[in-house]
Parts: structure tokens; sequence; C-alpha cells
């Protein structure tokens, strides 16, 4: 949009010392004749700009004029610079983030920002997936755009028992939590709110329909309470081998080492599909020690897997 450029042009500007006017029209993919009747409107603004000519010319901001920094100092700054640099995910494409980053930079001199750099690329945080990027990548665009405008979500819907339904929503919120992406929304069909979980919606339009919001209430608070009620802890016994990836469910204090290969674990528990799941992905590295029930169920569904390869 051409306010975004002119907004981000301003930036550039207050940043850099002089800029040519190709350079702008190559950074924005516009003509020359664009960049100078978007100076024209920088100026018309009341900033005052400067411009060089010859080989060595170019565009520039009055070297005095300052903007108003006041609302964050050079630590609030840093903090946004680094917050940009962590993230990668679906949500921020990389044209989004380049234009921020331009506009923040402005907010710090070359030397605090040098300062900075150093610091900007020793973390990262990284919420797109290993598989299916694009696929996802679609999905949560088409939902952004109709946040943004406030309308009306459809989409198809898998349930637990594989039951796929059309489903219409107001959207309110993306989340990403725990390998995956969800989506609250209110639903017209359960005239609720509900949690959708993005991997398992399927041909989502953006409709034409606009939408009054309605007060959101936290999106997992029911889920949560539900959750703590239903826990409960089991004892394991795992071999070194796996001891990476069960950390990914407990913490340090949960585990107690009983050898060099062995290691014995107070595990947090459901009794549902999705903590058996967890249990039978460690494969022959762990044995659930107690309580009895999980174990023998554990056998039950090790028995019925291996009976589905002997049947075929």
């Amino acid at each position: 949009m051409k306010i975004n450029r002119i907004i981000t042009i301003i930036m550039i500007l207050l940043q850099k010392e002089k800029i040519s006017a190709k350079a702008l029209a190559d950074k924005f993919a516009v003509s020359l004749r664009t960049i100078y009747r978007d100076i024209e409107v920088i100026e018309n603004a009341g900033i005052p700009i400067i411009t060089f000519r010859g080989s060595y010319g170019g565009i520039s901001i009055l070297k005095d004029y300052k903007i108003n920094k006041g609302l964050f100092t050079k630590d609030d700054v840093i903090i946004l610079l680094k917050g940009l640099n962590l993230l990668s995910s679906p949500i921020l494409n990389e044209n989004e983030k380049s234009t921020t980053l331009e506009k923040i930079k402005c907010l710090l001199t070359q030397q605090e920002f040098n300062q900075v750099g150093d610091d900007v690329g020793k973390l990262a945080i990284d919420l797109s997936p290993w598989f299916s990027k694009e696929n996802i990548n679609n999905k949560i665009a088409i939902i952004k755009m109709a946040l943004q405008e406030q309308l009306l979500l459809s989409f198809n819907y898998m349930k637990i028992k594989n039951e796929k339904v059309l489903r219409t929503v107001e959207p309110y919120k993306l989340l990403f939590k725990e390998r995956q992406w969800y989506l609250q929304g209110y639903c017209l069909a359960k005239k609720d709110f509900r949690i959708f979980k993005l991997s398992n919606m399927s041909d989502i339009n953006k409709t034409e329909i606009k939408f009054i919001r309605k007060s959101v209430p936290d999106m997992f608070a029911g889920f949560k309470s539900n959750m703590q009620q239903k826990i409960f802890k089991i004892k394991l016994l795992i071999d070194h081998s796996i001891l990476e990836r069960v950390l990914d469910y407990c913490t340090e204090k949960d585990i107690e080492k009983l050898n060099d290969a062995q290691y014995l674990v107070n595990f947090d528990f459901i009794d549902d599909d999705y903590s058996y799941g967890i249990l039978m992905s460690f494969g022959s590295g762990c044995i659930c020690l107690e309580p009895e029930h999980v174990r023998k169920e554990i056998i039950q569904r090790s028995e019925k897997l291996i009976q589905c390869y002997y049947n075929l």
C-alpha cells in the first residue's frame, strides 16, 4: 500500500544519511516517477527533504530533523529488534518483517544499532513446521485476512471419529502451542466459542460476511481445568537413549538416574489416545512400571498393532 511505502521511506531516510531514488525504486519494485511522487507527499507533510544532484546525489532528510523518540527508550528499541529477529513464523512474512525492522532501526543511532547487531543473531525461534510448510502457510494467510477484515470463515473440519463437518466461524485468535497451530472462533453451528486445530481444517474460505466482535473468553481456560483434573503420575523405566525425547514432556526433577543405562521417570499422564501414543512412540526404550492398568493397556495396543501386520 502507498501509505506503508511512504512511512517506510521516511524511516529509511531518518536512518540513512543519503539514498538514491533508484535504490528506493528497486527496493519497493516501483518506478522512479512513483518514488518522486512519494517524496513530494513527504515534503508536503512538513518533513524537510534535501535532494543532491549528480553521480553521488540522492535524497535525505535535513540532518537536524528528528522524530519524537520519547515513546521508546534505547532498551525498548533493542527489545523490539531482538524480538523481530528471533521470530520466524508463518504469521510474519519476510517483507513485513523487513519493513518493520527498517522503521524500528531509525530509533537508534548507527553506533547503537551496531552494538545490538551481535546479540540479535544469537537466538532464534522458528515456529514454521519441518514438513507441509506450504500447506500451513496457506491456511494461516487466509485466516489472517479474515481476522484483519473481520469476516466469517468457512471450512471443513475433521472431528475425532474422522467425521468431516462444515463449519462457519467468527475468527478471533491464532495460537501456536506445543507443535500445533490453533484457531479460536465463535462457531455459528454450536453458538459458542470453540478451538479448531489447523491441521484438521481443510477447504478454508474467507467469506464476504462481516461480523460484530464478541467478548472473547480465555482460549484454553476450560481445557486446562479439565486436563488438570485428569492428570496423574505414572512411573517409567527408560533407556538412556531416549532421555532427550522424554525431556520434551517433563523436567529433570521428575527423573532419577539409576545407572549409566537407565533412568526412573515420574511422568504426567492422561488416559487418552494422545498420551498412549506418546508412550508407544518411545518404543522398547520405555517400560511402564506402574500403574498396572496403563501397562496392560499398552500391551493390548501393542498386540493389536502387531496383529495388523500379521494380517497383511
